[in-house]
């Protein structure tokens, strides 16, 4: 049984889903959770899930940021990319379709999202945080990821969005 299965049944984990889920969507989506907890729900879910239902959780949480918000993240997007050496489409638009795609191709690359949005490129080791836990440090990476992780499980326990 996977976590998905586990989240569809009775128990603490979906509790514990529940309650993320309502967090993230009673107040800004960076607000409201540990950095920990987002990198811990993100990783839980956010490979569990077929590709489509993973771009549409994206752009879901997406789309709870201000169209302000998501040019600011299109711009730390971009700016990390270059400095990574990753290559992003010439003219990422801060609409949460274009962008939701943006990230979803970053996420189906392994490690490459996590890359761009560490606050360092050091390798992960076993004695120290993940690059992941960086990423943290911007509210609007960290809003992200809660989103993404959210409605990925919002999805699972209750059926898409209506």
């Amino acid at each position: 049984m996977g976590i998905l299965d586990d989240m569809l049944g009775e128990g603490p984990l979906r509790d514990m889903y529940r309650d993320f889920v309502k967090r993230y969507e009673q107040g800004h989506p960076a607000e409201g959770y540990s950095d920990q907890e987002v990198v811990d729900r993100y990783r839980e879910v956010a490979h569990a899930v077929p590709p489509d239902q993973y771009a549409q959780a994206a752009q879901e949480a997406l789309a709870r940021l201000s169209p302000e918000e998501r040019a600011e993240f299109v711009k730390m997007l971009q700016e990390r990319a270059k400095t990574r050496g990753v290559a992003l489409p010439p003219q990422v638009g801060p609409e949460p379709s274009d962008l939701g795609k943006v990230v979803t191709d970053l996420h189906e690359r392994p490690g490459q999202l996590r890359d761009i949005l560490g606050d360092d490129i050091q390798p992960r080791s076993a004695s120290g945080p993940s690059p992941l836990t960086n990423i943290l440090a911007s509210p609007l990476a960290k809003a992200a990821l809660a989103g993404i992780a959210a409605m990925i499980a919002r999805r699972v326990m209750h059926g898409p969005a209506r």
